[in-house]
């Protein structure tokens, strides 16, 4: 009797030891989620925007790899400014729905590319269509003219830009002379089956939440490319490398 007594008191002890642990661990949590965030600070945690840069370079470096898509060097060393919209899902019966997300980068004075804006695309659409597709689209800003209207919130395709499929492939572009100002250049890739895919109608905003998660403050696309000297996450160094080596022919 006396050992089974010591041993059922022993038992007590142990379950009231595993009860003060599980108190002290609990006690302690919030210290330990501190001290990871302190180890792990947020900029190195994934985020939208980040991932938005990473995708448009992927997007971007695929698209110009491709014979069918390429855009000739010519073109991107005279554009004066470049959109890569990502995941662009356009869907519907009768009526359609679009919507995508993606940057936006412009020329600057010394020649090089700006840090990026982001920008959201939305738009509708009426007629004989079924399906859906998700595309991702480059458009290429051949003036300043289309640029503007860009940057002022006015801008809509089949509206104040008409969009036109872009010459591919390594066909040189001699002079601008061609170029209306209202013009943009347009190149795609698809997934899925849709009747009658067109970006007429859509609209190009800029995507506050992203913007604000990069550059960690409220910001415009136009205080982003008026700030040269902002300093911006190195993700975007990639972007920028893609960018100029397309221009150079560098595939």
């Amino acid at each position: 009797m006396k050992k089974v007594a010591k041993s059922s008191k022993s038992l007590k002890f142990l379950i009231t030891d595993i009860g003060v642990m599980k108190l002290n661990w609990f006690k302690f949590l919030p210290l330990s989620a501190c001290l990871l965030l302190c180890i792990f600070p947020r900029n190195a945690m994934a985020l939208e925007s980040h991932d938005e840069v990473q995708e448009s370079t992927k997007v971007f470096t695929e698209i110009n790899r491709e014979p069918k898509t390429r855009i000739p060097s010519s073109l991107l060393q005279r554009s004066q400014a470049i959109a890569i919209l990502t995941n662009v899902t356009q869907g519907g019966f009768i009526f359609g729905v679009r919507r995508g997300d993606g940057v936006i980068l412009i020329r600057k004075p010394n020649g090089g590319w700006s840090n990026p804006a982001f920008i959201t695309i939305t738009g509708g659409s009426f007629g004989l269509q079924a399906g859906a597709r998700s595309s991702d689209v480059i458009l290429v800003f051949p003036s300043q003219t289309a640029l503007k209207t860009v940057l002022s919130g006015a801008f809509e395709f089949g509206g104040s830009v008409s969009g036109t499929a872009g010459p591919v492939g390594e066909q040189p572009v001699e002079s601008l002379e061609g170029f209306n100002g209202d013009k943009v250049y347009t190149y795609s890739r698809s997934e899925g089956l849709f009747g009658g895919v067109t970006l007429e109608g859509s609209d190009l905003d800029d995507d506050d939440g992203l913007n604000k998660e990069f550059y960690g403050q409220p910001i415009t696309a136009t205080q982003i490319f008026q700030r040269s000297s902002m300093q911006a996450p190195v993700v975007v160094d990639s972007l920028k490398q893609v960018l100029q080596q397309a221009e150079a022919g560098i595939r």
